[in-house]
């Protein structure tokens, strides 16, 4: 059992109503699984995947708030999507989990099309940042397969006037809108800062698939504040709703 693997810890997500295996020596579910999950605005019935699905925690957070989807997710680490398979199991919920590249032709797949594709896939270009010694952090953070790729995955898995969302830094939202504009309207940019007078570094971008509706910038959304009377940080209302409770993130 994965339980027993050595190096694996349990951890509680969506104040404490998720558990969550992680290998401690790998890439770890973070909020930026928790708000992309959040982002999806997927309906009962509707067909949901996953690239790069990693050990779970954006799919367990989305099962766990809309009930009733067909989802799927694809993951290239071994280890990190048998964990995925655990841990959907242990959240008492049901997924498709394949370990592969995305780009692969997945049999299984071939006939699928879906009302909704996410993803949180690596922030950095290869050789941009110093590799870590650890394979699956490595793979979670650089690209092994360039950002244009994974877009374009999405756009063949999407169904017409289906969405896809994606949770990325904000230097790669050039390459991004260069990536969707002919294919993908109604892009909404969701600026996310962690203090009200930074910049933000993260952004959400959600897209329509053969939709003509006009591109949208919306207000940064602000995730932390001080606490007037201890001055400890603390989360924004609206995020703790979303990072303790399961909320969607609105883009509005």
């Amino acid at each position: 059992m994965l339980n027993d693997v050595k190096g694996l810890t349990k951890n509680k997500f969506l104040g404490n109503k998720l558990e969550i295996l992680q290998l401690s020596d790998g890439y770890r579910g973070n909020m930026d699984s928790v708000l992309v999950a959040a982002s999806v605005t997927a309906e009962s019935g509707q067909k949901v995947l996953e690239l790069g699905c990693g050990n779970g925690v954006a799919l367990c957070c989305l099962l766990y708030r809309i009930g009733g989807l067909e989802v799927y997710g694809i993951e290239i680490d071994k280890r990190a999507s048998d964990i995925c398979c655990q841990n959907i199991i242990l959240n008492k919920f049901e997924a498709t989990i394949f370990n592969s590249d995305i780009v692969t032709s997945i049999r299984e797949l071939k006939s699928v099309s879906f009302d909704h594709v996410f993803m949180n896939p690596p922030y950095f270009k290869i050789n941009s940042v110093k590799k870590s010694p650890r394979p699956s952090s490595r793979q979670a953070k650089v690209e092994a397969i360039s950002l244009s790729e994974w877009l374009s995955v999405a756009k063949k898995r999407c169904k017409p006037k289906g969405k896809i969302t994606i949770i990325q830094r904000v230097d790669r939202l050039p390459d991004i809108i260069k990536y969707l504009n002919g294919d993908f309207g109604q892009i909404t940019v969701q600026p996310i800062s962690s203090f009200k007078d930074t910049n933000p570094k993260t952004v959400i971008v959600q897209a329509t698939k053969s939709s003509s509706a006009a591109f949208k910038l919306l207000s940064p959304k602000i995730v932390h504040k001080r606490d007037r009377i201890s001055g400890k940080v603390v989360y924004q209302d609206e995020f703790k709703k979303i990072l303790r409770c399961g909320k969607p993130l609105q883009l509005n």
